[in-house]
């Protein structure tokens, strides 16, 4: 299981919609699964979830085997707060990486679950950026100004 997995739109879409009748434990991976953890990580992130799971969501096409070419699994991070500010005008893939992946560095995985949760049902930029600032003000209140200063500008939302 070192491969790694990244939802599709399908997926994301299924977060919404509940068309497939996904176990508990499949729905709870395909919340969670990107590509910055190997599928093991995933799954054991999951209390009871296992590789059937992770093939049922395969199956259904909810989720993907993304490319990691020839580099190191963590050769390329998610990005932190100390990368460079981004370009003006993040599109709504950008900014959904960019956001997902602050979520996970500054509030981990259980604090973060409800703006994950949120993140994935976003259903376009206007929407996402709503939720990035309601990620901005959790920051603030578990880090302090500065990290949320940071958070901003990585997000490109206006400072406050």
């Amino acid at each position: 299981m070192a491969q790694r997995y990244a939802k599709t739109e399908t997926g994301r879409a299924e977060i919404q919609a509940r068309i497939h009748a996904l176990s508990r434990h499949a729905r709870n991976l395909l919340l969670i699964i990107d590509g910055t953890k190997d599928a093991g990580s995933w799954v054991s992130v999951v209390n009871g979830a296992s590789e059937s799971d992770l093939q049922t969501l395969l199956d259904a096409g909810l989720i993907t085997v993304i490319d990691t070419g020839s580099r190191a699994p963590d050769s390329a991070p998610a990005p932190t707060l100390s990368d460079d500010p981004p370009a003006d005008g993040l599109g709504y893939e950008a900014l959904y990486e960019r956001l997902t992946a602050l979520v996970k560095e500054q509030l981990g995985l259980l604090k973060g679950y409800k703006h994950t949760l949120a993140v994935e049902r976003a259903s376009g930029l206007a929407e996402l950026r709503r939720v990035a600032i309601e990620v901005v003000g959790d920051i603030e209140r578990a880090k302090g100004p500065v990290t949320a200063r940071e958070a901003r500008r990585l997000l490109g939302l206006p400072a406050a």
